[in-house]
């Protein structure tokens, strides 16, 4: 495997994470606390990432394993 690519892509990936925690606006406590609330939001306005999210996690553990199939 490459390491240059890899560090490459790490650093960018931290870079681009950084700059978008640091040009968060606003107050972030909340105004409420209760989780059919957060499960309305979840499941009704944010399916669509929250699904996209299931599917990198996933593809993300299918290469872990056919990594270290390949290292054996």
């Amino acid at each position: 495997m490459n390491k240059i690519p890899a560090m490459v892509a790490s650093a960018v990936f931290f870079i681009a994470m950084a700059l978008s925690v640091i040009t968060l606006n606003g107050s972030y406590q909340p105004n409420q606390q209760s989780i059919s609330a957060i499960s309305q939001m979840l499941f009704n306005a944010y399916v669509i990432p929250f699904e996209l999210l299931s599917v990198v996690l996933v593809g993300g553990i299918i290469g872990m394993f056919h990594t270290a199939e390949d290292e054996e």
